[in-house]
């Protein structure tokens, strides 16, 4: 063979490789003991882009849509502020509002972080998005007993739990 096969069985052989193209079904499947198989081929599906994505692009993917969630949850819990009566649903509220803030920040560096392979600040600021909304929750489970209604954020802060496993287990797959 001529050099010049060689390069091009190389680059064949490299596009065709699993690290070079991580289809949505094999990687949801690799995080499948953390992550529900059908919701994270449905979340990354999602985006028109996951069909060619490598691993950094699928972990890329999954930051952009727990951040549009989390920014989605603000929303509602500004919303929510301005009509709450009273004061414990406020302060949970308020709680709540200070944690999204701080998760859109940390999707924020992790998305920059996965971008840009480095692996000590993604994996920490993945790390920190994972419990912003279970601890939302908890911050409404702890007033229960004074508070007449149940969180209003219950399934959306189920929904940010899951985007965020999933990056999690994503990043972890692309730098591990």
């Amino acid at each position: 063979m001529r050099p010049t096969d060689l390069l091009v069985l190389a680059a064949v052989l490299l596009i065709l490789s699993p690290a070079a193209h991580a289809t949505v079904e094999s990687t949801c499947k690799a995080v499948s003991l953390y992550t529900d198989y059908d919701f994270c081929v449905k979340t990354l599906q999602s985006d028109p882009t996951s069909a060619t994505a490598d691993l950094r692009g699928l972990a890329v993917i999954a930051t952009n849509l727990s951040s549009d969630k989390a920014v989605e949850v603000f929303a509602k819990i500004q919303t929510l502020l301005k009509s709450s009566q009273g004061k414990e649903e406020r302060m949970c509220l308020s709680i709540c509002s200070k944690l999204y803030e701080v998760l859109i920040r940390d999707l924020n560096n992790a998305w920059s972080a996965i971008k840009e392979s480095r692996k000590g600040d993604a994996m920490s600021a993945v790390s920190a998005c994972f419990d912003a909304p279970s601890t939302c929750e908890d911050t409404f489970a702890e007033l229960s007993f004074t508070l007449s209604m149940p969180s209003p954020l219950k399934a959306d802060d189920k929904d940010q739990e899951q985007l965020c496993s999933l990056t999690l287990e994503l990043a972890h797959l692309f730098f591990y």
